[in-house]
Formats: C-alpha cells, sequence, structure tokens
C-alpha cells in the first residue's frame, strides 16, 4: 500500500500523464530525474504502472547549472521516445539537447527545480483555464509593440517585442516537437534583441537563489538590451550565477507572465514565476523559444505586483489583470 504522500505524488502525476501530456498506451515516455528529484520520479514510475504507460526512468547526474547541457548519452536517448519528462535539480528546457528532442519528434515537459509543494499544487489547475489565460495574452502581445514594466519597488524598464514568436505555457504538451514546463501557467516571448533599457527591482525569486518574503530585492540597470550593472548584495549573487558565460549571459532573454492561479509565492522558482499576478524577466539562452542568443545559462528573476503597458493600453495594475477576452 502507498503511504498518503506518495499517493498524493502519484495523483499529480496522472494529470500530468494523461490530462496534460495526453500520453496514448502505444507511446514511449522517457523520464529523467535527478538524485534530487527522486520522490517525483517515484510518483510518475506508480503512476505509470497505474495507466499503463511505457515509461522508461533514467537517472543523470546534475548537470551543474540551469541551461547546461545533459551528457551526450542522455541528450542522444532523449531523440528517442514520444514524450520526455524532466524533473531536474536544473533547468534543460533551454538546451540543444531539448531542442534536437523536439525535432526529432518528442513533446517535452520540464520541471526544473520542482518540490513536492509545488507538484501538488500547480497541477491541480485545469488545462482551460491556462489554456484561456494564455489566448488573452498572446492576443495582447502578438505584434510589434513597446512594452513599459513598472513596480512601486522602483522598476522602470522599457523594450520592444514583435521579433519573436508569443509562446503559451498552458502544460497541454499533447503534438510532437512541443514543450513546456510542469507545473505550467505563462505567456512568454523573447524580447527584441538589444531594446530593453531601465531598471529592474528583482523582489521575487531569482533561479538558483534561495528567497523568502523577507529577503532583501536586487537592482539591475539594462541598457542596449543587457545588463550593465548590479547593485546590492543580492544582485551581486546573480552576477557570480551569469559571470562565468560571458557577456550572452547578461543578454535579457525573456518576459513572461504569470497565469495560475492555483500557486502561490513559496521561493521555488518553477511555480513562482507562474504565479497569476507576477512577471519575470530572463537572462541567457533563449533560442529554444526562437530567440538567437546560445550560452549555457537561462536565469529567471521574478518582479512582483507590476504594472505593464503595451503601447499607452494599461493591462496590468500591480498584479491586477485589466484585461479578459
Amino acid at each position: 500500500m502507498l503511504n498518503k504522500k506518495l499517493l498524493t505524488l502519484k495523483e499529480s502525476a496522472l494529470r500530468a500523464l494523461e490530462d496534460y501530456l495526453d500520453v496514448k498506451k502505444d507511446e514511449s515516455v522517457l523520464l529523467l530525474y535527478d538524485s534530487s528529484t527522486r520522490e517525483i520520479a517515484d510518483g510518475f514510475y506508480v503512476a505509470a504502472k497505474d495507466n499503463g504507460a511505457d515509461l522508461t526512468s533514467l537517472e543523470i547526474k546534475t548537470t551543474g547549472g540551469h541551461g547546461r547541457e545533459p551528457d551526450p548519452d542522455t541528450a542522444e536517448q532523449m531523440k528517442k521516445f514520444n514524450v520526455v519528462i524532466a524533473p531536474t535539480k536544473y533547468s534543460l528546457t533551454h538546451t540543444k539537447a531539448v531542442i534536437e528532442a523536439r525535432k526529432a519528434g518528442a513533446r517535452v515537459a520540464t520541471l526544473p527545480g520542482v518540490n513536492f509543494e509545488v507538484f501538488t499544487q500547480g497541477l491541480k489547475t485545469n488545462p482551460a483555464i491556462l489554456e484561456s489565460a494564455a489566448e488573452i495574452w498572446r492576443d495582447v502581445l502578438e505584434g510589434k509593440h513597446k512594452v513599459k514594466v513598472t513596480s512601486e519597488a522602483g522598476t522602470n524598464l522599457i523594450f520592444s517585442i514583435g521579433a519573436y514568436p508569443v509562446h503559451e505555457d498552458t502544460g497541454r504538451i499533447i503534438e510532437g516537437g512541443q514543450y513546456g514546463n510542469l507545473p505550467a501557467g505563462e505567456a512568454f516571448l523573447a524580447p527584441d534583441f538589444g531594446t530593453a533599457e531601465g531598471t529592474i527591482i528583482i523582489d521575487g525569486s531569482i533561479g538558483g537563489l534561495p528567497w523568502d518574503k523577507k529577503t532583501p530585492p536586487a537592482k539591475i540597470i539594462i541598457e542596449d538590451g543587457a545588463i550593465k550593472s548590479f547593485e546590492g548584495e543580492r544582485a551581486q549573487a546573480l552576477e557570480r550565477l551569469l559571470d562565468s558565460y560571458g557577456s550572452k549571459a547578461l543578454n535579457m532573454a525573456e518576459f513572461g507572465i504569470g497565469t495560475n492561479p492555483d500557486l502561490e509565492l513559496t521561493g521555488n522558482l518553477l511555480g513562482d514565476e507562474k504565479v497569476k499576478g507576477t512577471v519575470h524577466f530572463a537572462f541567457g539562452n533563449n533560442t529554444a523559444m526562437g530567440g538567437d542568443n546560445y550560452v549555457q545559462v537561462h536565469i529567471d528573476c521574478l518582479v512582483l505586483a507590476p504594472d505593464i503597458l503595451i503601447e499607452s493600453r494599461h493591462v496590468m495594475h500591480q498584479g491586477k489583470w485589466l484585461i479578459d477576452k
């Protein structure tokens, strides 16, 4: 008999397999995990036995950083399966390995840094809610626009969009070549290269760094689409995460809007960046989302309770959406 915790994990994993990934009986599934995510892997293992999924488990070494490539053998294995599920400590989302697996026809769900709370809470959401929210934001973001993001904490950033496509992270990863996070819940894109100017006050999570509500914010200054200076102790910690990867790591790679109403801020970035009422900016690699900046790092940074203006249209005020269908 399964203990209560494993039973809860199994229920979430079943929702992932059935409601989000729509895994068919004749499809092969590769589960990639590492030493930090064994309990999540156990949940998928018992869920696969329950619904008859053809699941192969593979424990890999931690890659050492968000956006770093897995070992070549793992990358090759990823191309041989219909579905790849990757609950790992560090994100594989923005890697050549995932891109090549998608080109080979796999659909890929990544769960970077996932823990019990985020996995079980975030997967309660009905995918239809996330699909509806993504549709709302896609309609707002598509096309060529000037975007301004501000916050009471001091964020004041302007950038252009339109050179790269809008992506919808709804968790419904049902066709070959698709990818996304589980739990899901964001609309995101790569900002036009070199256009971002201003200040970002990161008062929420930063990928790879601990956070709680008492954590002081980080201040970064953006010029010509890249970080030009880091101010304060937490910003300097971000600088250390990016420093070894060179100048490409400083380029603004992503602008994302959280859409999941069932997640709360916990300090786990996988869940935090999906929280409705937040936005995030990422630095480093954006090739998986159609951008041109390849570097083996991708660090997301969360801004709480923002205002967003698309041209002169006010679409979010202090985290509250001002738009609907």
